[in-house]
């Protein structure tokens, strides 16, 4: 990529909610490069004042000109292969690198930028004007073509010895680094010396701002001050002694602008002669890391259940929801790997399978893991175990846009579960310039805690020895599980979809709120099948009583039937303890992951703390129901 002097582009990506992030390039000038490009210069013609004829200039390789415009803010050069733009001595100056025909735009204080033709050639062959350039024509007197009266030229020296061009025997370097507390600001370091065997009198270092910055008010060291009408930082040094080398000036400056920039300095130093030295170009860059935040919510989960899979279950969303409730260990099935998904579902297994799924709480099965990106990236996220060995690759050399994503785990390593404990996740993420942030967090797999429940409950058909006893006893405590009039509660009878709604509506608290539908009508065709005890409960539990994902906790059929007195499935019985687990409800989570320094990030309008290895963790109060928002701002917005 070409190095355009004062021409920069723009890097990164700003988003919806601004975010950046801040990083910079240092830039040193090497002593023989130095040398060389000295040399170089010793050979430059003495610069010669012009003014464009219409709209042209003119001048060979190695020629300077100064241009004969007033309050010039900013020059740019579309091919600086060809001609390159600088200041000198407050003055716009062009130099000719190489033949050919590029553009120039001139900026000053009012105005519209002026865009000037400039021809260069090789001094034994001067440019011809292209054939499509317009002869010059005339113009007032006084004034060139433009309608500008220039300034008086300079007459040209003549090639002799009498005049030859001295070199200079003060050296100029320029670096750049982000400033210390402050990486939105960029730390400029000039260094000086004066390796001759002379003195050098009168001394004077100079450093143009870009437009896109502004100086950093008392920043500027050694006595350095601020010209505003041109734009610059001068130290007046008076006398460079000879052999002093590595002197340091610096200064600070910030952007203009709140958005990712990328901009570039150069410095000079002139003595009383009249020679000047020029630094290498040194660019910043404010444009955003490919990888800003990265965070695993929640990062801790319930470890799953390693076991064959059950064969007969059929459909994507049945089997969906047998599978996840046999890893989780709220059903099992029956022995050949079977569940009979058909089969009714006797009314103490439904009791068992409604504690179970209660019993989860807070604890979810799997992990979201999010991160945000600067620009566009290329992404790897895997997990390692606590070997530090990678286990499974999430992601793997994918291309992301800016902004947030997010990956999700199960837990599941190849064919099997991970076993509870502690594991990593690593996330690095690599922009077109071959940029790399990488961040990491940590995961806590946690062990299952089967239900333990004690007690008898009052149902005189239920023995201390059945196997569902004690749940009974916990569900009939709870007000989930009610009996018959006779005292009874037929734990191997079929439980029909409305018994079956009626308990899911009490797990949730909602049976007050089901007393007072009980006589809406929410548009079944067979709402009169539902004997008067169930309409309530199923009105709420089609209505209001929601899943996370906003979804009925128990729905009616195709045929907008609800089917009331019909036996329950057994796979309709494991989706709707699915849709429970899944309830809407407000839960606390633990978020905990990292950040690049420099960046703000806020989530759930919560503003986030980062040690100084730049890891947090906090808890939040979260309803899968509410998306979680994340926000990463420019440092600088403060």
């Amino acid at each position: 990529m070409k190095t355009k002097i004062f021409r920069s582009q723009l890097w990164g990506t700003t988003l919806g909610t601004a975010l950046s992030a801040t990083f910079g390039a240092a830039s040193f000038l090497a002593a023989g490069t130095l040398a060389q490009a000295q040399t170089s210069r010793a050979t430059v013609k003495p610069a010669r004042l012009v003014m464009a004829v219409n709209d042209v200039i003119k001048m060979e390789v190695g020629e300077r000109v100064t241009l004969s415009y007033a309050n010039v803010t900013r020059i740019i050069t579309d091919d600086d292969d060809i001609a390159r733009a600088f200041f000198q001595s407050g003055s716009a100056v062009l130099e000719g690198s190489a033949p050919g025909t590029t553009t120039v735009e001139i900026y000053q204080t009012n105005g519209t930028p002026k865009v000037l033709t400039i021809q260069v050639g090789n001094a034994a062959t001067p440019p011809a004007i292209s054939p499509n350039q317009p002869a010059p024509g005339p113009s007032l007197p006084g004034q060139n073509s433009m309608g500008e009266t220039p300034l008086s030229p300079a007459p040209v020296a003549l090639p002799n010895a009498a005049n030859a061009v001295s070199v200079s025997p003060l050296t100029l370097s320029l670096g750049v680094a982000p400033a210390p507390g402050n990486a939105s600001q960029a730390l400029y370091t000039i260094t000086y010396g004066n390796p001759g065997p002379d003195p050098v009198p009168n001394a004077t270092v100079r450093f143009p701002l870009s437009e896109k910055v502004s100086l950093v008010t008392g920043s500027a060291s050694k006595g350095g001050r601020y010209d505003a009408s041109q734009r610059e930082v001068v130290w007046d040094l008076g006398i460079v002694s000879a052999g002093l080398v590595d002197q340091k000036l610096t200064l600070r400056v910030e952007p203009i602008e709140r958005t990712p920039i990328t901009f570039e300095h150069v410095a000079s130093i002139q003595d009383s002669s009249g020679l000047t030295v020029d630094s290498n170009a040194a660019p910043y860059s404010t444009s955003t890391t490919p990888l800003l935040t990265v965070f695993a919510l929640p990062d801790r989960f319930l470890a799953s259940k390693n076991g064959p899979l059950l064969i007969d279950v059929k459909g994507n969303e049945f089997q969906t929801a047998v599978d996840r409730l046999v890893a989780m260990s709220v059903i099992s099935g029956r022995p050949g790997n079977l569940f009979h998904p058909a089969s009714p579902t006797q009314r103490a297994e439904y009791a068992v399978m409604t504690l179970n799924g209660l019993n989860l709480r807070d604890l979810r099965d799997i992990t979201q893991i999010k991160f945000v990106l600067g620009r566009t990236s290329t992404v790897n996220l895997t997990i390692r175990n606590e070997a530090g060995k990678n286990v499974v690759a999430l992601i793997r050399n994918t291309n992301f846009e800016a902004g947030e994503h997010t990956a999700i785990w199960n837990g599941r390593i190849k064919d099997n579960f991970a076993a509870p404990g502690r594991y990593t996740y690593v996330c690095s993420a690599k922009d077109a310039r071959g940029m790399v942030t990488t961040l990491k967090g940590t995961l806590n797999i946690v062990p299952q805690t089967p239900l333990n429940p004690t007690g008898m409950p009052s149902f005189i058909d239920v023995k201390p020895a059945d196997w569902f006893a004690r749940y009974l006893a916990v569900g009939e405590k709870q007000g989930l599980f009610k009996g018959f009039p006779d005292k009874t509660f037929r734990p191997t009878t079929a439980i029909s979809r409305i018994e079956a709604t009626a308990i899911v509506v009490r797990a949730l608290g909602l049976e007050d709120l089901a007393k007072e539908w009980n006589n809406k009508d929410v548009g079944y065709f067979d709402y009169k099948d539902t004997p008067k005890w169930g309409v309530g409960y199923q009105n709420v539990a089609s209505t209001v009583a929601k899943t996370a994902a906003g979804r009925p906790m128990v729905r009616g059929k195709i045929n907008n039937l609800f089917e009331p007195m019909r036996d329950l499935r057994r796979d309709e019985a494991a989706l709707i303890v699915q849709r429970l687990i899944d309830r809407e409800t407000t839960r606390r989570i633990t978020v905990s992951g990292a950040m690049v320094p420099g960046a703000t990030v806020t989530i759930n309008s919560r503003s986030v703390q980062a040690d100084d290895q730049g890891q947090f963790a906090f808890s939040i109060d979260t309803s899968n129901s509410v998306p979680t928002t994340v926000a990463v701002i420019d440092a600088r917005d403060r």
